[in-house]
């Protein structure tokens, strides 16, 4: 492709050196809506150390199926999909994070130490946190 867009960047680690600069660390919502699947796993395979798990993860995770407050806003939340009410806008995440490194590992094919990797230690990385033990 002419233009890879962000994959090309995460994985051009001699085209980032030569203009000063180190690969980046990227962020992925793995709740099986925000990102497909074949898109998370190209993102990490191409840069695995700079990946990092969050959540969009919402007051109205675990509420279930129905209408809920979120703010001044009405979200519906069908399954693990939530809208604002009456459109097709993601109003954020329903989704654990502990689901999330599930479906990462799922689509990616990485070992559950690898995926945990992206859930804590790139995340702790990012915030230029010691490990602690």
């Amino acid at each position: 492709h002419r233009k890879p867009g962000l994959v090309g960047l995460l994985s051009s680690k001699s085209k980032l050196a030569s203009m000063g600069c180190q690969r980046p660390y990227f962020s992925l919502i793995v709740d099986g809506i925000h990102v497909h699947e074949s898109a998370v796993s190209m993102a990490y395979n191409s840069h695995p150390s700079g990946c990092v798990l969050v959540t969009d993860a919402m007051s109205a995770m675990g509420l279930g199926d129905g209408t809920h407050a979120l703010g001044d806003m009405n979200v519906c939340i069908s399954g693990d999909r939530a809208t604002l009410t009456g459109t097709d806008t993601l109003a954020g995440s329903v989704v654990s994070m502990d689901k999330c490194v599930r479906r990462f590992q799922k689509f990616t094919g990485c070992s559950i130490g690898e995926a945990l990797l992206c859930a804590s230690l790139h995340p702790a990385h990012v915030l230029n946190r010691s490990v602690m033990r």
